[in-house]
């Protein structure tokens, strides 16, 4: 299998260094560092020929367009590579595989070219949806002016957001490309796709510059404007994993991961390791070094059996 893996990075630099040296030696890397981390500690560790950090870094203010820009960059800096690839990983610094290489090979191979995206539609009637519905009516602009720092262009969006609310003012749950009603579709940052829905996303993207538009002021765009461009092709639908009925919470639309959201992302350590190997999940997260080193130790001894 030809396998490129886009990673999301900002800290810990050795947790990264240790989910690419579990992961395919002959893979491709393309790698993302948050502009307001320093990236001399990841480039200090981890390097090669199949590492490729991005030279154009972005200022990422999670919850906002700028991780939609990460991820369209990455996207690109894979697309653009000479080798072609069966899939393409979106993944975060902090994962970690649970599963051995081969295991990951065999199980790709199986899948008969399913897009290993899973999408639910929040314009839906259901009861269960309409905190999601409240989320993504809801006007959340990314301010970005230098002169009044990050703190006070926070305070900003949250006054436009609160003032939006009084004034009844909604974002639609629908938007129109090529006289089309497209539906909002909800999934998770991390996924692994064909460098063919990747063409198409990237293609549809870069088109319609009222996509980008449309996300520039919702909640967690990075969660929904890659599902909304494959959802609402007929060519890719059908090859996603569409979730029908109640909302089931972002842990359960997340494909490959084990993740622990509720309260706050939970911190895996050795005590998580018999959930982790009967969970069925190819990667989990998150993972932090010092604290979870015990585990790595063991999921690494697992991958060599």
């Amino acid at each position: 299998m030809n396998i490129a893996y886009l990673i999301s990075v900002y800290t810990d630099a050795p947790q990264l260094k240790r989910l690419v040296e579990a992961l395919h030696p002959d893979a491709q890397f393309f790698i993302h560092v948050d502009k307001k981390s320093d990236i001399r500690p990841f480039t200090a560790i981890l390097h090669g020929d199949n590492i490729h950090y991005l030279p154009n870094r972005i200022h990422v203010h999670w919850g906002t367009i700028t991780q939609v820009d990460f991820q369209i960059a990455l996207i690109q800096a894979a697309l653009a590579h000479p080798q072609d690839f069966d899939y393409i990983f979106f993944l975060s610094g902090q994962d970690y595989p649970l599963w051995s290489v081969d295991r990951i090979n065999t199980w790709l191979q199986e899948q008969n070219g399913k897009e290993l995206l899973s999408g639910v539609c929040i314009n839906t009637p259901q009861e269960s949806f309409q905190q999601q519905q409240a989320l993504y009516q809801s006007f959340r602009p990314d301010f970005n002016f230098p002169l009044i720092g990050e703190t006070w262009n926070r305070k900003l969006g949250i006054l436009y957001r609160k003032v939006m609310h009084l004034l009844n003012r909604r974002k639609k749950l629908t938007l129109t490309i090529d006289d089309e009603q497209w539906q909002l579709y909800k999934g998770a940052d991390y996924w692994a796709i064909s460098q063919q829905l990747a063409q198409h996303i990237l293609y549809t993207y870069q088109k319609h510059p009222e996509i980008r538009r449309y996300f520039s002021d919702s909640f967690a765009p990075s969660e929904t404007m890659i599902q909304t461009i494959a959802f609402n092709s007929p060519q890719w639908a059908t090859k996603c994993l569409l979730w029908e009925g109640e909302y089931p919470g972002l842990a359960a639309l997340t494909p490959l991961h084990f993740i622990i959201y509720d309260p706050i992302i939970k911190i895996m350590d050795e005590s998580d390791y018999d959930t982790l190997i009967n969970s069925g999940k190819m990667f989990t997260r998150k993972l932090v070094s010092g604290k979870s080193d015990r585990l790595v130790k063991l999921l690494h001894q697992d991958s060599q059996k």
